[in-house]
């Protein structure tokens, strides 16, 4: 039986099955469906006993005149035997066996019994199994739908389901389907004038439903089932699913994966182009024409292209099987051949021009226009969590990802970066720091017993501030200042909170761990997030909602743990993991502290320039990148909404001094949630109730404001610990202005 899963507005969004079967109960079949295939199967069903002696010869007769076989004889009840009890076997002896089976059925079960069961289960072509799957699968309608001439149509599916399918042949299956109807007519299973009707009845058959429920979204909800219940039981029992699944949003984070991607692909070196020799060049542009549909319109489509001609001042022109393109001459570092240096290690072999011949990619602005490209060798990761409902908004687990791929959400394991820092800087809170408190950014060095053995962290460009705030630090990205303040408040601390966290592994006890060198996946890295937007609670966020098997009895149901609230009010509701409530792993005072400095990360901080600018509603977030740019993250909230963005390359390698956090997985950010938040209230985030005292600070200093502070700044802090002694008169650098850009060897961007 079909599977059947479905989205929290009532819409069918994908199906699983072996076999497409639904079963129906006899009273909900429609009569005229039982009298089509009564008709065309077996007119006289409900007056043998089995077998029908007057078939058979008649079979045999036209048979015989024939010279081979063009009547089957086969009553229904003979049908069923066959299909449950026997082999595809053709041979008298199963022919007996069918018969003697055929009696002793009809012995045991009513007739409406076995119709039943032979209209729930005969093969009526694309994959369906039974009337009710058939209808679907064929016309999009439930049975009570089906007109008299879509009911006949399906009824002369049996005899030959590929030969009579009327998407391979639909002038055959209109002349068995108008075969039946007069079939219908003469049995007085239907009058004259319904079967005069549907004869001129136009047969519109539907295509096959597309799959909604895609990309790694589908596949986290798959193995969440199989998980559950098994594949066997997923793909044969007809459970019906319902999961909170919102496919604009999905094909919004998709989109921005695929652009955000290809955009971080032009930071890359073009690969040497596959080159066609003149005579080949019909031939291959006639087979790229075919293959167009309406790319051009596409955002980001790629398509292939013939260079065709080399102009003096570097333009190219390109056809691509439709149409010429003059290309702008291409700015593109091009990658060195790499066997040609191992052949004649000292002759540079390196391409730095194209020429009439070569093929390149193309790749559509989505307005009719299009830019030099090429097939990406970069990746991305994108997860989105419903802060409120608690349930998983989209899943992106690369580009052109297929279900049964390399999962990078769950499954890739790469280093967080700067990323990871809010955890520390949430633990430096919650053990008496404030977020103006002031540490020292300035150069150390980690002897290791002799002087080859050594460690000298670095900033980004390799800059240092001098005394800052946590919040500067933070904003800024500060390595120097987070390695102080894991070596201040002691690495075992900062391991023993991290193991509260959903990352469910353990770290390396070292103090590079202030740096994010410890690999995770991002589904691990943006469900602890989780706990730092929802004001200090963790739950898993909820992909699977309900399951009820065929019955209608419920199997499964799952609400996140800070949404639930029925559940915790009964302790056997509560039993079930997925029905717990969250747990509180925060104060809300720390989680809040934390939130309103990630939120200068965008307004003046690593994310500012890419977020900050264009992102107009309250938000908070953080950038990573690793070294040489080998990863590049930026995972940012609003009140509402969660959501993480990785990007780099499955062979961890570098991507380009430029594909930092800021620069290349920002982008990705803003364009999926402003997709998110087009529709959603503006809100800001949420103050407890009791804990929190505001204090205006000066920003260089962490002092309070006094009368000759050029950069006031209003700061919260948790109740008592605000500073006390006011700042004198101090002249801030512009890298120190909580109001100007910052120094750009001082931020990681």
């Amino acid at each position: 039986m079909v599977s059947r899963i479905f989205n929290a507005q009532g819409e069918l969004i994908a199906e699983y099955a072996d076999e497409y079967r639904i079963l129906t109960p006899m009273p909900e079949i429609p009569n005229l469906v039982k009298n089509a295939f009564l008709a065309a199967e077996d007119e006289h069903f409900y007056e043998h006993p089995g077998i029908n002696p007057g078939r058979i010869l008649a079979a045999a007769i036209a048979n015989l005149k024939a010279g081979h076989s063009v009547q089957g004889a086969s009553t229904i009840t003979q049908q069923v035997a066959k299909n449950f009890l026997l082999t595809r076997e053709k041979s008298y002896i199963r022919k007996a066996k069918e018969a003697l089976l055929a009696w002793q059925i009809e012995q045991t079960f009513t007739k409406d019994e076995i119709l039943y069961l032979y209209l729930n289960h005969i093969f009526l072509g694309r994959g369906s199994y039974g009337v009710a799957a058939a209808a679907w699968r064929y016309f999009h309608k439930n049975l009570d739908e089906l007109t008299l001439g879509e009911a006949a149509m399906l009824a002369g599916l049996p005899k030959a389901p590929s030969r009579y399918a009327p998407h391979l042949n639909l002038e055959r299956a209109i002349q068995r389907r108008n075969t039946i109807l007069y079939q219908l007519k003469h049995s007085g299973l239907a009058s004259a004038r319904d079967v005069n009707l549907a004869l001129n009845e136009p047969l519109i058959i539907k295509p096959l439903a597309k799959r909604k429920l895609t990309n790694a979204y589908a596949s986290l909800v798959h193995n969440t089932l199989v998980d559950k219940f098994g594949k066997a039981t997923l793909r044969r029992q007809g459970l019906t699913i319902i999961v909170p699944y919102d496919e604009s949003v999905e094909n919004a984070a998709i989109k921005a994966v695929h652009h955000g991607v290809l955009n971080v692909e032009r930071l890359q070196a073009y690969r040497t182009p596959k080159h066609h020799e003149p005579t080949k060049w019909n031939q291959l542009l006639q087979t790229w024409k075919t293959q167009h549909n309406g790319k051009l319109m596409v955002r980001d489509a790629l398509f292939p292209a013939l260079v065709q001609e080399v102009q003096a001042d570097g333009r190219l022109l390109v056809h691509d099987g439709s149409q010429t393109w003059l290309i702008s001459p291409p700015k593109w570092k091009w990658q060195a051949d790499i066997n040609a240096e191992k052949e004649q290690p000292n002759t540079k072999h390196t391409p730095s021009y194209w020429k009439p011949g070569d093929e390149v990619v193309l790749r559509a602005d989505g307005q009719g226009g299009v830019s030099l490209s090429q097939q990406p060798s970069v990746q991305s990761a994108l997860y989105s969590i419903d802060l409120h409902k608690g349930t998983v908004l989209a899943r992106v687990g690369g580009y052109h990802f297929k279900f049964g791929d390399f999962d990078r959400v769950s499954q890739a394991k790469r280093q967080p970066g700067s990323s990871f820092k809010p955890f520390l800087y949430t633990t430096a809170l919650e053990k008496g720091y404030t977020p103006a408190t002031i540490v020292v950014d300035a150069p150390i060095v980690f002897s290791g017993g002799s002087t080859d053995d050594f460690w000298r962290p670095e900033n980004y460009g390799n800059r240092f501030a001098g005394p800052v705030t946590l919040r500067n630090a933070l904003e800024h990205s500060r390595n120097l200042v987070a390695i102080r303040v894991l070596q201040d408040i002691g690495v075992n601390t900062f391991l023993h909170r991290l193991r509260d966290y959903p990352f469910e592994q353990r770290f390396p006890k070292q103090l590079a761990l202030a740096l994010g060198v410890a690999e995770v996946t991002p589904e691990h890295l943006i469900e602890s997030y989780v706990v730092i937007a929802s004001g200090g609670l963790k739950y898993k966020p909820v992909a699977v909602q309900q399951v009820q098997d065929r019955n209608g009895q419920t199997l499964h149901r799952s609400v996140a743990g800070n949404r639930c609230q029925v559940c915790h009010a009964d302790p056997v509701f509560a039993v079930n993991e997925s029905m717990r409530p969250a747990e509180r792993i925060l104060d809300p005072v720390d989680a809040f502290l934390i939130q309103n400095m990630m939120t200068g990360v965008i307004k003046r901080g690593t994310a500012r320039k890419a977020v900050g600018k264009h992102f107009k509603r309250p938000a908070a977030g953080k950038t990573g990148t690793t070294n040489k740019q080998v990863d590049a993250w930026f995972i940012g909230f609003t009140p509402q909404v969660l959501t993480g963005v990785w990007v780099g390359k499955d062979n961890p390698s570098p991507m380009g001094r430029k594909a930092t956090g800021g620069g290349v997985a920002a982008p990705i950010w803003l364009e999926t949630m402003q997709a998110i938040h087009k529709n959603r209230e503006v809100k800001d985030f949420q103050v407890p109730e009791h804990g929190i005292e505001w204090a205006s600070i000066d920003y260089k200093t962490g002092l309070l404001a006094g009368a000759n502070t050029q950069y006031p700044f209003l700061e919260a802090f948790r109740e008592g610990t605000a500073p006390t002694q006011i700042s004198g008169q101090h002249t801030a650098s512009p890298s120190a202005s909580p109001h100007q850009k910052p120094n750009f060897f001082d931020t990681e961007l």
